[in-house]
Formats: C-alpha cells, sequence, structure tokens
C-alpha cells in the first residue's frame, strides 16, 4: 500500500462527469461484436470493431474534439492546449479476446472520452494539448499481432509484419487493412514523438483489489511476458494396428509436457505463470496415431531473472519428457516482453487523484499486458486499476461495480486536469 504521507499533497479537487453518460456508452459499445455464444468478440479490422471505433470517433465528434484516425487505425480526438508542447493521453484499446468481456480496454476509452469532454466542458481549453485514444488492437485475437496499436505509436514494428502475418483464414494483415480503407505500407505514419504523458484505467483482470476490498490500484510494474513454441514430432501410425508400446505418440508426449510446464510455474512459486492456450495435432485424424503435436506456453513473471530461469525449466522439463518417450522436441522463443516499470511521476499524479477522492491506492504488479507498458517507450506511461469483481476477465462475465467504474473515471479525469490544466491552488 501507499500512503498518504508518501504522496505530495495539493489542495486537489475530485472532478465531477456525467455518470448516466458514462455507463450508457460502456452498455453501447458492449454490443458492437456481441456474440451468440456470449461475451464479446470484437476482433481487429472486422465489421465489429468497424462498428465500435466508429462509434467512438461520433462520442469524440460529439465533444466538438479534433478527430483523425491514424495509419493502423487508431482513433484520437484532441482538443489544442493554449501552451501547446507535449501531448497528454489517455485511452486503452477497442479489440477484446474471442467471447470475452465488456470492460477490458473498453473501460479505458469510454472512460477517457468521458473524462476529456468533462474537463473540457467544466474548465474550457487545457493548457497542455490533451487527447484521448481508441488504440486499434491489443490482444492478438485475430492476428499475431499483440499490442499492434500502441507498437505502431511506440514505432515498434517489425519490417514487413502487415504483409507476413495471418489469420487463422489465411488472410494477410495487410489485406485485412485495406478492407477498412487502410494503407499498409503507411503503417509507420502512426508514429508519435509527441507524447508526454498516457494514463490508461483498466480492469485489474485478477483477484487482488477484489479480495481485499479495495477500490483503486496505481501500477508499478508490467510483468514480463514469453511466448514459446514447442513442437514435439513422433510417428504417425495405425489408430487400429499399432500396439500401444510401440507407439511414438507425439500428443501423449506434448500431454505430459503440458502438465510439466504447469508444475515448472506452481514450483517457482507467484507471481510465475505459465500457460498453454493453444494444441495442434497432424495428421489430426480420428484413425491415425499423432506423429506432430504443436502447443504454445505464456510465460510471465514481474522479475527479468526469474522469468529467465522459468522459461529455461519450462524448456528443460519438455526435454526431459522428450527424451523419456523417445521423441524430439524443439522449443522455439516466439516474444519476449521484458517487465517495464511505469512512470513515478505520473503514478503520483494519479494518486493524489486517488486520496482527492478519499481513497489510499494500493500499488500493484500487472500480470497482465496493457497498451502502457508498450507505450512506456514513447512517453512516461501509469496505470490506474479498478475491481474485478471475482478476479475474473478474458470471459463473457467479467463485471466491475458501477459505482467503481464511476469512481476510477472521476480519478482519471481528476489526474489529466493535473497533467494538461494549471495546477489546482
Amino acid at each position: 500500500m501507499v500512503h498518504a504521507q508518501n504522496v505530495r499533497v495539493r489542495t486537489t479537487e475530485l472532478v465531477a462527469i456525467d455518470e448516466r453518460r458514462l455507463l450508457r456508452r460502456l452498455n453501447e459499445l458492449s454490443q458492437r461484436g456481441a456474440a451468440p455464444e456470449g461475451g464479446i468478440t470484437r476482433l481487429l479490422y472486422t465489421p465489429a470493431w468497424v462498428s465500435a471505433m466508429e462509434l467512438a470517433s461520433g462520442w469524440m465528434k460529439d465533444a466538438g474534439l479534433l478527430v483523425r484516425r491514424d495509419a493502423v487505425g487508431n482513433v484520437w480526438g484532441r482538443v489544442e492546449g493554449s501552451r501547446g508542447g507535449r501531448a497528454i493521453v489517455s485511452g486503452s484499446h477497442v479489440d477484446t479476446v474471442r467471447c470475452g468481456g465488456a470492460l477490458d480496454g473498453a473501460l479505458g476509452v469510454v472512460a477517457a472520452v468521458e473524462a476529456v469532454t468533462s474537463l473540457v466542458a467544466a474548465f474550457g481549453r487545457p493548457t497542455r494539448i490533451l487527447e484521448c485514444v481508441a488504440i486499434c488492437e491489443e490482444e492478438g485475437s485475430r492476428f499475431a499481432t499483440n499490442l499492434w496499436g500502441a507498437r505502431a505509436i511506440a514505432d515498434r514494428l517489425e519490417p514487413d509484419e502487415a504483409a507476413r502475418v495471418r489469420d487463422g483464414d489465411g488472410v494477410t494483415l495487410a489485406e485485412a487493412m485495406r478492407g477498412v480503407g487502410l494503407d499498409p505500407a503507411r503503417a509507420a505514419q502512426a508514429v508519435r514523438r509527441d507524447i508526454d504523458a498516457f494514463v490508461e484505467l483498466h480492469v485489474e483482470q485478477g483477484p487482488v483489489l477484489d479480495e481485499r476490498g479495495e477500490r483503486l490500484g496505481v501500477v508499478r510494474v508490467v510483468a514480463g511476458t514469453a511466448h514459446l513454441e514447442v513442437t514435439v514430432r513422433g510417428e504417425p501410425d495405425h489408430a487400429g494396428a499399432a500396439a500401444m508400446e510401440r507407439r511414438h505418440d507425439a500428443l501423449l508426449g506434448a500431454s505430459a509436457m503440458v502438465l510439466a510446464v504447469a508444475e515448472a510455474a506452481r514450483e517457482a512459486g507467484p507471481p510465475a505463470v505459465a500457460t498453454v492456450g493453444t494444441i495442434s495435432v497432424e495428421p489430426s485424424q480420428v484413425n491415425v496415431v499423432p506423429g506432430l503435436a504443436r502447443f504454445t506456453v505464456d510465460a510471465r513473471h514481474s522479475e527479468e531473472r526469474a522469468r529467465a530461469e522459468l522459461v529455461a525449466e519450462i524448456t528443460r522439463r519438455c526435454k526431459v519428457v522428450a527424451r523419456e518417450r523417445d521423441l524430439a522436441v524443439e522449443v522455439r522463443a516466439l516474444r519476449d516482453r521484458p517487465a517495464v516499470t511505469l512512470s513515478e511521476r505520473v503514478g503520483d499524479v494519479l494518486r493524489r487523484a486517488c486520496l482527492a477522492a478519499g481513497v489510499t491506492p494500493r500499488d500493484m504488479t500487472s500480470g497482465a499486458g496493457h497498451d502502457a507498458q508498450i507505450l512506456s517507450v514513447a512517453a512516461s506511461a501509469a496505470m490506474l486499476f479498478v475491481p474485478s469483481i471475482g478476479g475474473r476477465s478474458h470471459r463473457g462475465d467479467e463485471a466491475t461495480a458501477a459505482e467503481d467504474v464511476v469512481l476510477g473515471t472521476r480519478v482519471l479525469a481528476t489526474a489529466l486536469r493535473e497533467l494538461a490544466y494549471e495546477a489546482p491552488r
């Protein structure tokens, strides 16, 4: 916990917002991509995504903001500051996981629009440039492009990434971009080098605040992530004619490895986590012993040395299983993102805003990845958490109490006031 005496105290008045408008807009956004099987599926550059982006753009225009869509589809709403300079920005992502919840990303988008709208209505033109942003993609649900929108802003796109990456139907990212009127050759034009501070409001996506009965958290560190691809090779064989003791079943070997991955994370202890999220087999036929199995591992830890040790242990255990079962295994790194420490300066602004609301915030580590971790290379980035009821997220029943949604948005607006307007006296 951070205590009031650790934060430089200013006389700060909590900014008022239109609570009904905030909650109504969250509900409106949740209808874009509502999935028949439950939850919300709003994938990058799909019709549901286009509808959601148009909705956010309309809200920004209603507030009188200068609205533009950048080269990868991020939507920005801007009000010029009387003294110009580097911009103060708030927002989050509009895409979802498949059958995801109504708040992950969406809360930060709607709250940013509401905060900027309320500030301009109450206090007029800011001293600093003030912007809200609906970031096009963070989840990697359609393409393996996690944090595509933030990486574009931070100049972290890979060469030829749009032409190289394909979705499950074989559509390239470049083709999908053209389908919504974007030119992949211009993606680099999304880079911003004029952002001073980026502030993101987000649901915690974990149980800490909810279980402790606390209402607000300020994120200090976002955990590092390693994505691995494990390929297991055995021998395909006839499902009826091949005796059990003679088989080199790749899927059975992979299954033992999956259990070993989970056990490695459990033995490492919190906050280490490891998840096998996808698995496929070849030839994928009911009457053939699998000759190949391939699965992914998502391994996370907030300390870099411990994360490297976890990845090494996962790799070692997979090789042990392969050797015991006379199989071949290859462990390949797909992605490695180090842990990120967010801005203490902007974090203190958030803490002061929390104190203005009568809440002492909890200092937190985020196990989930966020746009703020990428934008921390381009700006002083900070994050504010509100509770996830039951710690639920990435699922249709994700929820946060309405009063906490309102509180988080008011605190966000109060922090943006300190950053973008002259300090309150």
